[in-house]
């Protein structure tokens, strides 16, 4: 209850402070069991008074029932969204397992000259203007270089990209033990072409729930078996006190535990070193990924997130942020809300990714108690 109430006050804050016009959620999970230990969705709504609409004068009956089941949505699980580069981590763990990189850490066995040509159009690395220049996989994550995961998803291959969708659950519902769960859009896989793999590497044009997200890296983190998320532990009989106790649910072994150590590894550095260094909490050892992405073709709104496990040694704590088109003076890049910068909404950002890793920290602890 106490980490839900952390939750559910700085959701609010992060969402006011960035001036999100479609909202915000947030999802803390144990990668281990698949124990949903927090769920937060901004704005909500008082359940003691569930029909209570502010600034509804004046608005049709219609329009005022559409108000209402906005605000009853479970965004973290009956929402889509696209992804961005949060989703490398899919790129990246595939791309090791199948031997496609040797290892994180060869120096110069990629490059970055600002873009990449696939089937005769030009995708941009989000630095263009200043290519990255030699990667290794490990730079090229902290970095978020777009072209880099670009050409690992043509060598993955469609079809075997496509068996990686299904392995981390992003073909089909998580069955959540609670109602309103959605489905991902994908292309169906025999109409994915060269430039819509390319995008999916890095993230984009296609769009998962949250909750499928933080079950693929709950499943990284859980030494790369896919691990269920749930909400109940167990029921007990109000008459008879008899307790029903159900055990954490388990898929396959996704990824080997070597990949998950290493993709581990890189999520640390990124954090570490690259683009979200400022989620660093002394004392801690966290990974995360940054990422950024359009909501929806040509509609000038963003989605940034951040998703994080922590102790990187061995996972107790897995996070997901998503702000839907945060519009305050802190920008809408997945970098960009957590830099600690020049004016007072972005420096109130500071206190939002500190109060968040507060949470895992608490989490950590009350996990080992």
């Amino acid at each position: 209850m106490n980490i839900q109430a952390i939750v559910e006050k700085y959701i609010e804050e992060a969402c006011i402070d960035n001036v999100c016009t479609d909202g915000a959620s947030i999802i803390l999970m144990n990668p281990k069991n698949g124990n949903v230990l927090a769920m937060a969705n901004y704005p909500d709504y008082d359940l003691n008074n569930p029909y209570k609409l502010e600034n509804s004068e004046g608005l049709e009956q219609k329009e005022k029932s559409l108000l209402l089941q906005a605000k009853w949505r479970n965004k973290a699980i009956s929402d889509t969204y696209e992804p961005g580069s949060c989703f490398k981590l899919v790129t990246a763990s595939s791309a090791l397992e199948e031997g496609i990189v040797s290892g994180p850490d060869n120096s110069g066995e990629f490059s970055c000259s600002g873009g990449i040509e696939i089937a005769g159009v030009r995708i941009k690395c989000w630095r263009y203007y200043r290519p990255h220049g030699s990667e290794s996989l490990r730079q090229a994550l902290m970095n978020s270089c777009n072209p880099v995961f670009i050409g690992l998803g043509q060598k993955i291959g469609v079809h075997k990209y496509y068996e990686y969708l299904e392995k981390f659950g992003f073909l089909r519902k998580t069955g959540i033990d609670i109602y309103g769960e959605a489905g991902s859009i994908f292309l169906k896989e025999e109409k994915v072409g060269p430039v819509e793999l390319a995008t999916i590497s890095f993230g984009q044009r296609f769009e998962v729930t949250p909750i499928q997200m933080i079950t693929m890296v709950s499943t990284i983190a859980n030494k790369g078996k896919y691990v269920y998320p749930r909400l109940v532990q167990g029921i007990i009989d109000s008459k008879t006190s008899e307790k029903t106790e159900f055990e954490p649910k388990f898929g396959e072994q996704v990824i080997s535990e070597k990949t998950s150590e290493t993709v581990l590894s890189m999520m640390n550095s990124v954090v570490s070193e690259g683009t979200g260094k400022n989620a660093k909490v002394k004392g801690y050892s966290i990974g995360g990924k940054t990422g950024t992405s359009e909501d929806g073709v040509n509609t000038g709104k963003y989605v940034t997130s951040f998703i994080g496990v922590a102790p990187i040694e061995d996972p107790e704590v897995a996070i997901l942020v998503t702000l839907y088109n945060p519009t305050g003076e802190g920008g809408h890049q997945g970098g960009d809300w957590l830099i600690l910068g020049q004016k007072m909404t972005v420096k109130k950002c500071k206190k939002l990714l500190k109060n968040i890793y507060r949470i895992v920290a608490l989490c950590y602890n009350i996990n080992q108690s």
